[in-house]
């Protein structure tokens, strides 16, 4: 299954597919715990539960899909997407980070024609599950 990334959520207007992540996402949960202490030395630790986790997304692209990318984060950059992972979940996830910017490592085979090269492209951002 690929990526898929449709904005803006919930009134969709566009829908790209990328290509897997390239070593699987990281998913950081976006819960706080602050540990205070009383007068009497008393440890009270208190938990701010969060639904939202911070997704990073590291794709390895072609440069055609890597400008397509770069093209919908700026216009899609304050709104609200829906991110469909290779697993099936779903997320209503907003881009954190400014925009992207794409690192270029490497070539397909032999064919130097416009568009082939690889491009290193890595998204982060904060996502709600909806399944």
């Amino acid at each position: 299954m690929a990526t898929i990334i449709q904005a803006p959520y919930p009134k969709i207007k566009v829908t790209s597919t990328f290509p897997n992540v390239k070593f699987g996402d990281i998913r950081k949960s976006e819960s706080t715990i602050t540990i205070k202490r009383t007068m009497t030395g008393r440890k009270i630790t208190y938990v701010h539960p969060s639904d939202r986790y911070t997704l990073t997304l590291p794709f390895q692209l072609t440069r055609v899909k890597a400008l397509e990318m770069e093209e919908m984060v700026n216009i899609y950059q304050a709104a609200h997407w829906k991110l469909t992972l290779y697993d099936g979940s779903e997320w209503d996830a907003q881009l954190v980070d400014a925009p992207v910017s794409r690192t270029a490592t490497g070539r397909i085979g032999d064919n130097t024609l416009v568009g082939k090269e690889l491009v290193e492209l890595t998204l982060t951002l904060s996502a709600k599950r909806l399944n």
